[in-house]
């Protein structure tokens, strides 16, 4: 069976940043343009609580939680998470274009059309998988651990939340690895087909699964590197302050003027993995 190579895929997007480190900057202005509009959102029609309903939401795996978060907020805190998933959906196909149609460059390779249209249904639909594959299974298991501890069944809810976690977590990788390309299989083929990707994906899981360990461990390494640069900049403009404020406020805009960067080089390396690997595959269907 013809595959690929995991390494060369998960390092895509490190090959992207240093043959075009103009391109990856471009997408960090654009990172920084939709973080400061959504936080303008926030501001003017959220409020400030708003913040601790966002911790929250990236926290909590109980459905229940999740509606009531954004039902108190009436419906906008909604509005707030489709914003951010449409730009993710631009900004991700973007990267998806730079890898497979590489000649397509104009405007940094971002648009605005039925491509990044799709990619916004295909992050809905893999939210849906996500709520369905994790977040319910995970809800039952708290519900019927929770009854067996009150009904003095100690020994037993501890069995079931641990064994429960591992099998929700299996199921978990199992799904995500075997529908990682659903993205790129959506832009390049021009239709939202799941099933595609399923059987594209089928015989390669470990392949894939060592591509994004090495991807999520690239990924990591650039937090690192982004954590030690900022305290780096604080220390060399913040080391003299005399006001404990004005170092914190050195802090905080090092981490506003870095951070999207930093984000951007994350998404370019996780996002490019899954295209490379569609691109090689769907190469060698090509040849058999």
């Amino acid at each position: 069976m013809t595959t690929f190579s995991p390494v060369e895929a998960a390092l895509e997007g490190l090959r992207t940043a240093r043959r075009r480190p103009g391109l990856v900057l471009t997408w960090a202005a654009s990172y920084f343009v939709m973080l400061a509009l959504l936080g303008v959102f926030m501001a003017l029609v959220l409020g400030g609580e708003v913040r601790e309903d966002i911790a929250l939401l990236a926290r909590t795996n109980d459905p229940r939680e999740l509606i009531e978060i954004v039902a108190r907020r009436n419906g906008l805190l909604l509005v707030l998470i489709l914003l951010a998933l449409g730009f993710i959906s631009v900004l991700s196909t973007a990267i998806i274009r730079s890898v497979l149609h590489p000649g397509e460059s104009r405007l940094a390779y971002l648009r605005v059309g039925p491509e990044e249209g799709r990619q916004f249904l295909v992050s809905l639909i893999n939210s849906g998988l996500a709520l369905v594959v994790a977040a319910i299974p995970t809800a039952l298991l708290l519900l019927v651990g929770t009854a067996l501890f009150q009904a003095g069944a100690v020994t037993a809810a501890g069995w079931l939340g641990f064994l429960g976690t591992l099998a929700v977590t299996g199921l978990s990788i199992w799904v995500a690895v075997r529908l990682s390309l659903f993205s790129a299989v959506t832009f390049a083929e021009g239709t939202i087909n799941p099933r595609r990707a399923w059987t594209l994906t089928h015989g390669h899981f470990w392949h894939l699964m060592g591509m994004f360990l090495l991807t999520l461990l690239l990924a990591l390494l650039v937090s690192v590197i982004g954590s030690i640069l900022s305290g780096v900049v604080v220390a060399m403009f913040g080391g003299g302050a005399d006001s404990a404020v004005l170092l914190v406020l050195v802090g905080l805009l090092a981490n506003l003027l870095m951070a999207p960067f930093f984000l951007t080089v994350q998404t370019v390396i996780l996002v490019s993995a899954p295209a490379s690997a569609y691109g090689r595959l769907h190469a060698s269907e090509l040849t058999v």
